[in-house]
């Protein structure tokens, strides 16, 4: 091995084995270098060089035809791909994405209390377009009454068809009054369902007496069961029936007769509370006189009593308030006489007059 010194001459390699043999000295190796230069530049003589020019037959290209469709048959038409609206919780189309919230109201205070008015305005026409539904379907079924019960069987009281008695009046409040006075009608006809309950509960108190304390009970357990017998009758008849009439009839005479006898239950009742002794009442005076020989009639009669007491306060209440709409219907004492006066010229006799306005 030889190194080129600076002044341009090889030098030995003083490092260098004496021995070893160069091996790119190889007579072989030089051979193969040779070739792969000569190789190499005439890759670089065909790199650099014009290519040759190669002539080409032009190609003329036809434009694509147009899809041609028959008369009846449209064209066919993209259609979008749908997406879901539901999805898991937090995904694409979830009820809890942003799309599912209302929208919000943006504006001041004033703009919302107007529309707050307007939508009660709209609800209080809505409230008031069902309420007319209402009474035409009322008034709508009162005319189909009318025209299926136009003869007015009688139905009152409701006595089963095996009985030997038959139903003696007609009664239908939802038919006969008008709905503006059916509470009031209502109201009385319990207060006579009512002093029913206090005649015979008086009764039963009275025959308990007179199984406890032998004859001296006889006149109060007599007159109790008369009491019974001709007053819930004749209570039914004189003024609730004559109230029941006034006001389907809008008559001034019956409801001047329906004052007189209504009245005349206030009375009844006040002598019912009050119980003296052997009057066919079971009231205070007999509770307490009753109540040292046996308590449990004494407490029956006090019970008694209350119901009396009670009866009595209803009926002031209720006669008040008829008194009231007599006043606002423009009734008056006038047009009540008129009324007798003309139904007593067309009747024979005052009996049948009062018959009549019955």
């Amino acid at each position: 091995v030889s190194t080129q010194s600076t002044g341009g001459e090889m030098d030995e390699n003083p490092f260098a084995d004496p021995n070893q043999v160069n091996p790119f000295m190889d007579p072989s190796v030089q051979q193969v270098s040779a070739q792969s230069t000569t190789v190499g530049a005439g890759l670089e003589d065909a790199m650099f060089s014009e290519p040759a020019t190669v002539p080409v037959a032009p190609v003329i290209t036809q434009p694509a035809a147009m899809p041609t469709y028959p008369a009846s048959t449209a064209a066919p038409s993209y259609t979008p791909p749908s997406y879901p609206t539901t999805g898991t919780a937090g995904g694409y189309g979830s009820s809890n994405s942003f799309n599912s919230q209302p929208p919000r109201q943006y504006g001041n205070d004033e703009n919302l209390k107007k529309q707050k008015l307007v939508e009660d305005e709209f609800r209080k026409r809505e409230e008031d377009l069902e309420r007319r539904e209402q009474q035409l379907r009322e008034e709508q079924r009162r005319l189909e009454d009318a025209r299926v019960y136009g003869d007015r069987v009688p139905n009152f009281p409701p006595i089963p068809s095996f009985f030997p008695c038959a139903p003696c009046v007609y009664h239908n409040i939802d038919f006969d009054i008008p709905p503006e006075h059916q509470v009031s009608v209502r109201r009385v006809f319990y207060h006579w369902q009512f002093t029913v309950f206090c005649y015979l509960f008086n009764f039963v108190v009275c025959f308990g007496m007179i199984c406890s304390l032998g004859t001296s009970a006889g006149s109060a357990f007599g007159l109790s069961l008369l009491f019974a017998c001709l007053f819930i009758p004749l209570s039914f008849l004189t003024w609730y029936r004559m109230l029941y009439n006034a006001v389907r009839q809008d008559s001034s005479m019956r409801y001047m007769l329906f004052f007189f006898t209504y009245g005349f239950q206030v009375l009844v009742s006040g002598i019912g509370a009050l119980g003296v002794g052997g009057g066919g009442f079971a009231g205070w005076i007999t509770a307490f006189a009753t109540m040292e020989k046996n308590k449990v009639l004494g407490v029956l009669g006090i019970l008694n009593s209350l119901a009396w007491c009670a009866n009595c306060l209803i009926a002031v209440y209720l006669i008040m308030q008829i008194h009231k709409t007599y006043r606002s219907t423009g009734q008056s004492m006038e047009k009540a006489s008129g009324e007798f006066a003309a139904s007593a010229g067309s009747s024979r006799s005052f009996g049948q007059a009062v018959l009549r306005s019955l």
